[in-house]
């Protein structure tokens, strides 16, 4: 759970950041606290929201991958392979 918040936070503070940068050498002129502020908690829910979707999603959507490009590979994970005499 923190990797999520931790990747929100990164990405809100690169994204504040090139803003700044934005708006001093390229606009020449600075908007609003409030407007940056917005846009930095739509940023942080955005990122926080897709974040937790690739982190609990993930073997899912390497499998829903494998099926829309027709890829043969078995999950290596969940595949068991006897290669001794049997037990019984």
């Amino acid at each position: 759970m923190e990797n999520i918040f931790l990747f929100a936070i990164f990405t809100t503070i690169l994204f504040v950041l090139i803003k700044l940068m934005e708006m001093k050498y390229l606009e020449k002129e600075f908007k609003p606290l409030k407007n940056i502020v917005r846009d930095a908690v739509i940023v942080f829910c955005s990122s926080s929201a897709a974040a937790f979707g690739f982190f609990h999603m993930k073997g899912s959507i390497h499998n829903f991958f494998n099926i829309v490009t027709e890829n043969k590979n078995l999950n290596m994970e969940t595949a068991q392979i006897f290669t001794d005499v049997p037990g019984f």
